[in-house]
C-alpha cells in the first residue's frame, strides 16, 4: 500500500495519493516528506522522480531488484540498498527481500521488493518518537535501518539454535545422518552473510568519531553499526562451526562404513569355515579321513560349530562384530 506521510517538527500528517504529488511540490522548508511505496507502483516512483529531478541511473537502480547491499551517492540524490531477512521457522529457511532508499534534500523515497516491509515498523516507532524525527529525514532513515538490523540479530539467533541442533545430532549416539539438513543450513547461512558482509565496512564508517553522520543522530547510527557487526561476527562464526560440523559428520560416515567393512569382513570369515569344510568332503573321494567312521559326521559338524564360535567370540573381543 502507498502511504505518504509529511513530517514538521516531528509532528506527522498522512497525505492521500491524490495529493501526493502536490505535497511533493510544495515540501516546506522545515519539513521533509517519506513516500513509501510498494513494488506495483512504479509509475508513482517515475513521476515522483521527474518531479524532484532524481538521477535516472538511482532511479533504475531502485526499479531493479536483486542488487547487494550498499551506500551509494550520486548528485542530489543518496542511493541505499538494505537487504530485509524473514525466517519461516517451520522450513527453517531465511528469506530474503529488498528495501530502496532515494534521499534528497527534502524528500524521502523507500521503495519495497518482496514481503518483507519494514516500513510499518519503522511508522510505528516514528510515532513514539517525535522528539527523534523531528532531527529530520536522516531519522527516518535510522528507522528502517534499525527495524531491518533488529531482523537480522532475530534471524542470527534462530541459525544459532538450529546449528545447535544439529551439531547435537551429529556428535549424538547412533546413526543419525543430518548431512541433507547441515547443507541447507549452510546456504540459509550464505544469504545471511550476503545480505550482512556489504554492510560492514559502512558500519565501520559510521563508528568512527569523523562518520558521516554526527550528533544525537550519530549515536544512533553507531548503534545500528554496532549491530551490523555484531551480526557480521555472528554469521562468520556460524559458517565456521558449520564446516567443522560437516567435516566431522564426514568422518564419522567413514567410521560407519569402515565398521560396516570390519562386520562383513568377519561375518564372510565365519562362514567360510562351513563352506571349505563342506567343499572338502563335497569331493566324494573314496579314502577320506573318517569317511566310513559312524561318528565322523557329527564330529564334522562339531568341527565347524566350534571354529565358527571361536572365530564369532574373537571378532567380538576386538569389536568388530
Amino acid at each position: 500500500m502507498l502511504r505518504c506521510t509529511r513530517f514538521r517538527n516531528g509532528d506527522s500528517e498522512e497525505i492521500a495519493e491524490a495529493d501526493v504529488f502536490e505535497a511533493l511540490r510544495t515540501v516546506p522548508e522545515d519539513a521533509f516528506i517519506w513516500l513509501d511505496l510498494p513494488p506495483e507502483r512504479f509509475d508513482v516512483l517515475h513521476e515522483a522522480a521527474q518531479l524532484l529531478a532524481l538521477p535516472r541511473l538511482a532511479v533504475e537502480n531502485a526499479v531493479q531488484a536483486h542488487q547487494r547491499a550498499k551506500i551509494e551517492p550520486y548528485p542530489g540524490c543518496l542511493f541505499v540498498v538494505l537487504k530485509v531477512l524473514g525466517y519461516h521457522e517451520a522450513t527453517s529457511t531465511v528469506s530474503i527481500s529488498e528495501l530502496m532508499l532515494l534521499l534528497s534534500d527534502r524528500v524521502l523515497i523507500s521503495v519495497r521488493h518482496g514481503d518483507g516491509d519494514p516500513s510499518a515498523e519503522a511508522h510505528r516507532r516514528a510515532a513514539e518518537r517525535p522528539d527523534l524525527v523531528a532531527h529530520g529525514r536522516l531519522a527516518v532513515v535510522y528507522l528502517l535501518a534499525d527495524a531491518v538490523v533488529d531482523g537480522y540479530l532475530a534471524i542470527s539467533a534462530e541459525l544459532g539454535k538450529d546449528l545447535v541442533a544439529l551439531e547435537q545430532r551429529v556428535f549424538a549416539p547412533g546413526r543419525d545422518d543430518p548431512t541433507a539438513e547441515l547443507y541447507s543450513l549452510k546456504r540459509e547461512v550464505l544469504d545471511f552473510r550476503d545480505a550482512v558482509e556489504p554492510l560492514l565496512p559502512i558500519a565501520h564508517r559510521f563508528r568512527s568519531p569523523e562518520g558521516p553522520v554526527q550528533g544525537v543522530l550519530g549515536h544512533h547510527f553507531r548503534d545500528v553499526a554496532d549491530h551490523v557487526l555484531r551480526a557480521g561476527r555472528e554469521a562468520l562464526s556460524y559458517d565456521e562451526l558449520l564446516n567443522s560440523v560437516l567435516a566431522a559428520q564426514f568422518s564419522r560416515t567413514g567410521l560407519w562404513q569402515n565398521e560396516d567393512m570390519r562386520k562383513i569382513s568377519a561375518w564372510a570369515a565365519i562362514a567360510l569355515v562351513p563352506t571349505i569344510v563342506g567343499s572338502i568332503y563335497g569331493m566324494n573321494f573314496n579314502y577320506m579321513p573318517e569317511l566310513h567312521w559312524v561318528f565322523g559326521y557329527p564330529l564334522a559338524l562339531l568341527l565347524i560349530v566350534g571354529a565358527c564360535c571361536g572365530l564369532y567370540a574373537t571378532f567380538r573381543r576386538n569389536g568388530w562384530l
